[in-house]
């Protein structure tokens, strides 16, 4: 193999079967002193890669004629440091995780951003030039040490002079709801019932694991209804013990009980017009569930130690991480009010089932902890972003915020490092999510199954019908309507 002499901010390789893509990026990067080669299809790449050392190839893992991953693994044959960032316009149906796992430092789903592109480019740049700093130093750890220091000092100053990395700007807010990180499937599908049920004047049941963010969920409902002018107002009903819980939510006379040396407003009168969101609600005993149904039904309470009626003029959002239907079954929970709470549902996926959002939600909670820490941290390393993805995450985005945070305590800037999550190593051997598809039930494993095959015939055949059923050997009108039923076919393909 032979380099270039020629000095640069790193050498990059663009893999990409369309000229203009080509062409575009490579014009893009050169202007920021990338030196920059192309290829349009793997015989290409591999071709160059045997020629040039690389640090950073740009792959269309969609190539046609060409398996994207079995490339990406020739070329990390050949040049083991070569960091790979993988990219397709099929992004909703490819396997980013598998990639990542076959040895991929990122992805990008294109279109993409010019912008986001040299981002990621710095961002491993970065990584690489910090690495290869660190391995040319003595091995006299106080050496190591102060040489270390002053390559951060100077990394810090960079990361501070340029625009496009102060964490402050990398997570950009949603406009329909602030309150909300993420743009999955999973979560646009709950933000549509959010959008639908807000407007009426149904109580809504939230379900979902603790965790998930169900105030999250609340919060939206009652900004976007009616009520938004009114007061929300929460309460956690299993964290106060029955007693407590009444006098809270309805108050209490004067001389109600031992300590009561006023009389006291509940939060429903505090709610007056607005939300009362009622979180936990199945660790309430049947006889407060009594005095709920009393104010859903009828619209009335009575505070602690009085016989005179209170009207009510609220709406009632409920949350559970337990299955209120079993309660009903084994007799802890009432049936009438089960249904009264009930009227609208909206089941909140686990982090598990939205990993698309896994590291948007990362990103976030790092740059919050950057502000509150004043650390200088731009993201994570390659080997951490494989852990989290392989992780189920049980304690859901509560727990990825607490790992979050203690990496960002504990981590040496630019970026989080693997030693720096150290606790996520055991945690990952006892609750590994499930993403082959022997884990998956038989009917869930079968359909992922037809919707990648059928992509990537589709990909193959560059979205030629004709093509792909000749090449399936499927009737061409059974693979049009197959494909139509999996949501992969539309009249973008020619």
């Amino acid at each position: 193999m032979s380099s270039s002499t020629t000095e640069s901010k790193g050498r990059v390789l663009i893999i990409d079967d369309y000229d203009h893509i080509r062409s575009t990026f490579t014009s893009y990067l050169e202007n920021f002193g990338y030196q920059v080669k192309m290829a349009k299809d793997g015989s290409e790449a591999k071709t160059l890669v045997d020629q040039n050392i690389f640090d950073i190839a740009i792959l269309d893992v969609c190539l046609s004629g060409y398996n994207g991953r079995d490339l990406l693994n020739e070329l990390k044959q050949v040049q083991p440091s070569l960091e790979i960032i993988v990219c397709t316009a099929y992004s909703e149906n490819y396997d980013f995780i598998g990639v990542v796992e076959a040895g991929a430092t990122d992805w990008i789903s294109k279109p993409c951003k010019l912008q986001e592109l040299h981002a990621k480019v710095e961002r491993i740049r970065r990584e690489q030039k910090h690495r290869r700093e660190l391995l040319k130093k003595n091995r006299e750890l106080e050496k190591i040490k102060t040489e270390t220091e002053h390559v951060l000092k100077d990394m810090r100053s960079m990361i501070q002079d340029q625009d496009g990395f102060t964490t402050q700007k990398r997570t950009k807010k949603r406009t329909d709801f602030p309150e909300i990180i993420g743009d999955s499937d999973k979560i646009e599908s709950v933000l549509k019932l959010v959008r639908l049920v807000s407007k009426t004047k149904s109580s809504v049941l939230i379900t979902g694991e603790s965790g998930t963010g169900k105030e999250l969920i609340a919060r939206p409902i009652h900004r976007l209804s009616n009520r938004t002018n009114y007061p929300f107002v929460p309460v956690n009903c299993g964290a106060l013990a029955e007693t407590l819980l009444e006098s809270e939510l309805f108050g209490h006379e004067r001389g109600a009980f031992t300590g009561a040396s006023t009389e006291k407003r509940g939060l429903v009168e505090e709610a007056e017009g607005g939300t009362l969101f009622l979180d936990e609600i199945g660790e309430t005993t049947p006889q407060f569930q009594v005095k709920l149904l009393r104010v859903l039904q009828e619209g009335e309470f009575r505070r602690v130690g009085s016989s005179k009626c209170h009207h009510a003029n609220i709406r009632v959002i409920a949350a559970t991480n337990v299955s209120l239907e079993e309660n009903v079954h084994k007799g802890t929970f009432r049936e009438d009010l089960y249904y009264r709470l009930n009227q609208f549902r909206i089941a909140l996926p686990p982090l598990r089932d939205r990993v698309d959002d896994l590291l948007l939600l990362s990103h976030y909670f790092l740059e919050r902890a950057c502000v509150e820490f004043s650390k200088e941290l731009v993201g994570f390393s390659s080997e951490v972003i494989e852990k989290f993805l392989r992780y189920a995450w049980p304690g859901n985005v509560r727990e990825l915020e607490n790992m979050v945070t203690q990496a960002a305590i504990l981590a040496t800037p630019p970026t989080i490092e693997l030693c720096d999550v150290s606790i996520l190593i055991d945690r990952l051997h006892k609750n590994p999510r499930k993403t082959r598809l022997s884990d998956k039930p038989f009917n869930e494993a079968k359909g992922e199954f037809e919707r990648k095959y059928f992509q990537n015939v589709l990909d193959r055949a560059e979205g030629n019908i004709s093509k792909a059923s000749r090449l399936s050997k499927i009737d061409r009108k059974q693979f049009r309507e197959k494909a139509r039923k999996l949501g992969i076919y539309s009249v973008s393909y020619t």
